[in-house]
């Protein structure tokens, strides 16, 4: 969904593609950089942006003098709460790797000096929220489609458009998505993933949902304010009761149908 938006947005990608060399040019006719790639392709620019990940902070540090080994990017191993090898030194934020998100990284820092206090704490949850600061913006909590595929968990997915929603037409975003991931099992809400005006705000309430252990009936029943980005929520949801009542005999209202449903158009209506 983002490289289709960005494609409209004049960027091209160049998938499985690796950089040979890089090479100035600074002629009388042509300045700017030209890129070779292993396949053979040229490509010139005006400028180049050459990412090649993070590396911790830690050279400088000492840290041998501690007892302390970092991996090959300068990164520290910890435990649960973010005490290193060292029983006494502590790690937190980037420099232990994933999740790498301020977010979560202030948390680890929090949970670490509670610890080393010896102040009660609970430990981080397992769930939390990721935020790409991306235009469109794009932010996402629990699990993905093809975890859940590899782990052979049965799903259904739902989903609203920014298009279909009142708020998303004020603002004009005609492109924005948010996507509801549920167990068929349980209805327990598995997975939020939004990319869209106002991605990283509105994914909290999906993120509470996940956290209390709520699911499809909740959204069902609550209302939501209008015209917001939130009424998605409402609408991907029953975009998600339509199927299961189609394909599994849900009704709306979450209870199992005594008798097969009839036949009929592949999408059913529940919307008002």
């Amino acid at each position: 969904e983002l490289i289709h938006q960005m494609r409209r947005k004049k960027v091209t990608f160049r998938p499985r593609e690796a950089v040979e060399r890089l090479e100035l040019l600074d002629g009388s006719d042509r300045r700017g950089v030209a890129v070779t790639l292993e396949s053979g392709k040229r490509i010139v620019a005006e400028s180049v942006l050459f990412s090649v990940g993070r590396v911790g902070a830690t050279a400088d540090l000492g840290l041998e003098h501690a007892g302390l080994t970092t991996d090959d990017r300068g990164r520290l191993e910890v435990n649960e709460t973010f005490a290193t090898r060292v029983p006494h030194v502590y790690a937190a934020g980037d420099v232990i790797g994933y999740p790498s998100l301020a977010a979560t990284s202030s948390e680890q820092g929090r949970l670490a000096a509670c610890h080393a206090l010896g102040a009660p704490a609970h430990p981080m949850a397992a769930h939390f929220p990721i935020g790409i600061y991306a235009i469109p913006e794009i932010s996402m909590v629990g699990e993905p489609e093809h975890v859940l595929t590899e782990r052979k968990v049965p799903y259904e997915v739902g989903i609203a458009r920014y298009r279909e929603i009142a708020r998303g037409q004020i603002v004009g975003d005609g492109d924005g998505l948010l996507k509801l991931l549920f167990s068929r099992e349980d209805r327990r809400l598995l997975g939020v993933h939004i990319i869209g005006t106002g991605a990283t705000e509105l994914l909290h309430i999906g993120q509470t949902v996940i956290g209390l252990g709520g699911g499809l009936d909740y959204f069902l029943r609550t209302v939501f304010n209008y015209p917001t980005l939130a009424e998605c929520y409402k609408v991907a949801a029953l975009n998600a009761a339509n199927k299961l009542a189609q394909h599994d005999g849900w009704r709306v209202d979450g209870s199992t149908a005594s008798a097969p449903l009839p036949a009929g158009p592949r999408s059913l209506s529940v919307m008002k």
